[in-house]
């Protein structure tokens, strides 16, 4: 799992045009989700980095002359993260208050910064179950709700 997703990193800076518009995109990304639920640190380094690497690509960024295959990107990327959003969200906050390694926060904030930038309706939408789900053990229902506040700002 980790050769496979160290090749899909290098194929978002060296081979787009293979990744993106490929059938096979979905799966990736459904691939490096499966990845944040293993309990092993390189795996989890490894897929975040994949799917940070996805949503920050320069193609999602607004340009008044884009390259002529960021549409196309954009095109593939929008609707995978939009669809499984709300999978990448839990799995992102689960993650963060169970097994991820305390050095991925940074990874995580940015992933959660550009979904609260790109997909912004979206994002609010799938927080209210997403946050239901996880155990009031690890996060008490009073910082769910503030967490809850603070993304509405």
């Amino acid at each position: 799992m980790e050769d496979y997703l160290h090749m899909l990193l290098q194929m978002i800076d060296y081979a787009p045009d293979v990744l993106f518009p490929s059938p096979a995109f979905p799966i990736a990304f459904r691939a490096a989700l499966a990845s944040l639920t293993v309990i092993h640190t390189d795996i989890i380094f490894a897929a975040l980095d994949f799917i940070r690497g996805i949503v920050t690509h320069d193609c999602l960024i607004p340009s008044s002359t884009p390259p002529p295959t960021f549409p196309i990107y954009a095109g593939a990327i929008r609707p995978v993260v939009q669809k499984e959003g709300p999978e990448l969200t839990g799995y992102l906050l689960s993650g963060t208050v169970g097994d991820f390694p305390e050095e991925s926060a940074s990874t995580v904030v940015t992933i959660f910064r550009q979904l609260a930038a790109l997909w912004q309706q979206d994002l609010l939408s799938w927080l209210p179950v997403i946050l239901q789900q996880l155990p009031a053990s690890a996060v008490p229902d009073q910082v769910k709700a503030q967490f809850l506040t603070d993304m509405t700002r």
